[in-house]
């Protein structure tokens, strides 16, 4: 992923999480050309750059090429799983799914 500009890693991103540029448009509250003109040139605004930041759960930094990593440390195959298909559900499955995470962290 060296010298990707942060189209590209965004491309890739979306990609990577099996989401479609209406997908992710929906999950951030933007227009699908918005997406998809943040992927082929133009440069995003800081709201929208910090909106794809928490979804992917990634730095700024990795965004504009500054790290290598999306995120200060590591997560196994099994938490990105996790994360990707949490961030599949509909909000208030999402609710849920946490609340049942809990109770099995519990009984654990």
């Amino acid at each position: 992923m060296e010298n990707m500009t942060i189209n590209e890693r965004l491309k890739e991103l979306r990609i990577e999480n099996g989401l479609t540029q209406k997908q992710l448009a929906d999950k951030l509250g933007l227009g699908q050309t918005t997406i998809a003109t943040h992927e082929k040139s133009h440069m995003p605004q800081l709201d929208s750059l910090i909106a794809y930041a928490d979804y992917f759960a990634c730095t700024l930094d990795y965004l504009a090429g500054r790290e290598d990593a999306p995120l200060p440390f590591a997560l196994s195959e099994q938490e990105r799983e996790l994360i990707r298909v949490f961030r599949s559900l509909r909000a208030e499955m999402r609710e849920y799914a946490l609340e049942n995470l809990k109770l099995l962290a519990k009984l654990d």
